[in-house]
C-alpha cells in the first residue's frame, strides 16, 4: 500500500490510500489478517470488485461528438488493490521459481524492464553486423489485450500448470462477478457486469496476463527457430538475423503468421 500515491483517486467506495495508511497506523494487524484471509480462502470479496470508468475529454479535439475524442480511466477499490499487490507478488514468485514464464517476457517481471529488452535487441543487431549479417525487427501489438483475456482459459491454464491452489482460487474469484459503472460528465450510468478480461490499472492484471500469454513466444520459436521473441506485456517484438533482406523478411513473416495463429486460438 505504501507504493501507491495518497493522491491516487479512490474507487466507488471513496476510501483512499491515504485513509488506508491511517488505518494501518491504528490497526495494522487487522489489515494483515484481512490480506492473509483473502489469499488463504481464495476469495476476493465482491465489494472490492466494483469499478468506476471515468470518461474524459481528450484536449484539443475539434469534434466532441465523436467517440475517439474521449478516453476512459478505471478507478478500483483501494483496499482490494492492497490484496491484489500481495497476490501479484505471490504469483510472480511462483512463476519465476518454477520457470512458468518465457525468457522473452519483460516488464511485468522484476529485473526485466523494457530497457533490458531493448538492450538485447541492440546486442543481437551488433552481433549480426560483426558477422556480416543483417538483423530485422518486427513489432506487433495485442489489441485490447487485457479485456480479451478469457477467464476460464486462464484459470484452466493455472490449474494445468499446477500453480498454488489458493492463488488459483483467488484469481478465479478476482475475475468473477466484476462490475463497472461508467461516469460521463459527472453522471453515473447503470452498473453492468464485466464477464471477461483482466481489469486495466489493477496490480494483479500484469502477472495474470503474463501467465496467460506465457506460451506464445516458445510456441512460435518452435516453428520459426531462426527468430527470437521479446514481449513487453501486450507489445511483441520478433528479432531475425539473416544473410540478406529477403531472408530476414521471410523469417519475420513466418513469425507474424504464427503469432496470429496462436493469439486467434485464445481470443486475442
Amino acid at each position: 500500500m505504501f507504493s501507491q500515491s495518497v493522491k491516487k483517486a479512490p474507487g466507488p467506495d471513496k476510501l483512499s490510500f491515504g485513509a488506508i495508511r491511517l488505518l494501518w497506523k491504528w490497526d495494522k494487524e487487522r489489515i494483515v489478517r484481512l490480506k492473509r484471509a483473502a489469499i488463504v480462502t481464495g476469495r476476493h470479496p465482491a465489494v472490492w470488485k466494483r469499478a468506476s470508468g471515468i470518461v474524459i475529454r481528450k484536449p484539443g479535439k475539434d469534434d466532441y461528438t465523436k467517440l475517439k475524442a474521449y478516453r476512459s480511466i478505471s478507478l478500483h477499490i483501494c483496499m482490494g488493490q492492497v490484496v491484489e499487490n500481495v497476490a501479484a507478488e505471490l504469483l510472480s514468485e511462483e512463476a519465476e521459481r518454477r520457470g512458468l514464464l518465457s525468457d522473452g517476457q519483460f516488464r511485468s517481471r522484476k529485473g526485466r524492464s523494457g530497457i533490458v529488452a531493448a538492450a538485447i535487441m541492440v546486442d543481437r543487431a551488433h552481433a549480426a553486423w560483426t558477422n556480416g549479417h543483417i538483423t530485422g525487427l518486427l513489432l506487433m501489438n495485442i489489441k485490447a489485450a487485457f479485456p480479451s483475456v478469457a477467464k476460464g482459459r486462464l484459470v484452466n491454464l493455472m490449474k494445468v500448470r499446477q500453480m498454488d491452489g489458493d492463488l488459483v482460487r483467488w484469481a478465479e474469484s478476482f475475475l468473477s462477478e466484476r462490475t463497472v459503472e461508467m461516469i460521463i460528465e459527472g453522471n453515473a450510468m447503470e452498473r453492468h457486469p464485466v464477464e471477461e478480461g483482466v481489469p486495466q490499472g489493477s496490480p494483479g492484471s500484469p502477472i495474470l496476463f503474463a501467465i496467460y500469454t506465457s506460451g506464445l513466444i516458445n510456441w512460435v520459436e518452435e516453428y520459426v527457430s531462426e527468430a527470437e521473441g521479446l514481449s513487453l506485456v501486450d507489445d511483441l517484438g520478433w528479432v531475425a538475423t539473416g544473410n540478406d533482406v529477403n531472408h530476414v523478411v521471410s523469417i519475420l513473416e513466418s513469425c507474424a503468421a504464427k503469432s496470429i495463429d496462436w493469439a486467434s486460438g485464445r481470443g486475442l
